[in-house]
């Protein structure tokens, strides 16, 4: 019999013959992959999830799978360190290279690797890219920290929370070298951008930042425990790129932000693509709401949540190919639920009951 006693004891395999499923289908997963490289003449393959997984734009369903695939993505876990390093040695360079060259940065991702693990100067590229690179690092191994410690902490010390405190010293962390008079500091003159369409956009008077950051805070203490924490982070990112409380990075800090809570409540860091024509859509929909309390949030919370899935896709087809033997108990949920997407000749006798 499967343990049906609750959602958590379903993570792992309790009793032998639980073990034994899993073990049958991680089999039958491996085949599966197994033909599909010989088919299709490659080395590697990898499952649809989106056969389980629906592609949707309807919010409350996309809410629905991104809990589910969190419970995935706890059944992998305790994750053995060794895997978590390879896992965000690779993560944590690409989330850099991208937040950076939303921004402008002219590094390439190789050029940053090399910068941030070699601490190679690269010709003819201007030093603040570089610091960028190094800095924007730093910030996500800070925020990673923190995160650890709020876990060892049990949530007791305010150390671990998300305060304003925080998002300072993410900030000053991006800035540190370049701009070092505003390093974590609020700005204190005006700011506008030029839209797509030419017209000026003017950010709040600066006197208006503490009563604003006040506000910020508010809402998010007040919802972080009833809100879904993909819609939650996406607040954090657009209403804080409404505020524009710095003069420079306040992208960077957002997206940061947004990835601290994402990393609070278990999920993986989530990366925005660069590339133009992804980065034109995503100021595109991050644009159409420039309020820093209303309006329509829908089309953002919707472009974050899809960017979340695909991350935490991303981590699932990481984990369910680990072959090292602490892994071979590990991804109980996430295997049985892809158990009857399996092609029908893989798929594992039924000598368990679902």
């Amino acid at each position: 019999m499967i343990n049906q006693k609750n959602k958590p004891n379903l993570l792992i395999p309790v009793t032998p013959e639980e073990q034994q499923a899993l073990a049958g289908i991680k089999e039958t997963f491996k085949s599966s992959l197994l033909s599909i490289m010989e088919k299709n003449n490659q080395l590697n393959a990898k499952f649809d999830l989106t056969a389980v997984w629906l592609e949707t734009d309807d919010l409350p369903t996309l809410y629905s799978q991104l809990s589910d695939l969190k419970h995935c993505l706890d059944s992998f876990r305790p994750i053995a360190p060794e895997t978590i390093m390879d896992m965000e040695a690779s993560w944590d360079i690409q989330y850099t290279y991208e937040s950076n060259r939303i921004e402008g940065n002219s590094l390439t991702l190789d050029e940053t690797l090399h910068v941030i693990e070699k601490g190679l100067t690269i010709g003819g590229k201007p030093l603040n890219d570089h610091l960028e690179a190094i800095n924007h690092q730093d910030a996500i191994h800070y925020i990673r920290d923190h995160v650890c410690n709020r876990a060892v902490e049990g949530n007791a010390d305010r150390s671990s929370q998300f305060t304003e405190r925080t998002l300072l010293t993410i900030h000053n962390l991006i800035l540190k070298g370049i701009r070092d008079r505003d390093a974590g500091s609020y700005r204190r003159q005006p700011v506008y951008i030029l839209q797509s369409d030419g017209k000026r956009h003017e950010f709040p008077d600066a006197y208006l930042l503490p009563k604003l950051v006040e506000d910020y805070f508010i809402f998010y203490n007040e919802n972080k425990d009833t809100m879904h924490p993909v819609e939650m982070a996406a607040h954090l990112h657009q209403r804080l790129v409404n505020i524009h409380p710095f003069i420079d990075g306040n992208g960077r800090t957002s997206r940061l932000v947004m990835n601290l809570h994402l990393l609070q409540q278990g999920y993986p860091i989530t990366i925005i693509d660069s590339e133009m024509d992804k980065r034109q859509e995503y100021y595109r929909i991050l644009g159409q709401y420039q309020s820093v309390s209303d309006g329509d949030s829908k089309p953002f919370e919707l472009f974050v949540a899809q960017k979340v899935k695909d991350a935490l896709f991303e981590y699932l087809q990481f984990l369910s190919a680990d072959q090292n033997e602490d892994a071979k108990d590990k991804g109980y949920y996430f295997f049985k639920k892809i158990a009857p997407h399996l092609p029908s000749k893989f798929k594992p006798n039924k000598n368990t009951n679902e």
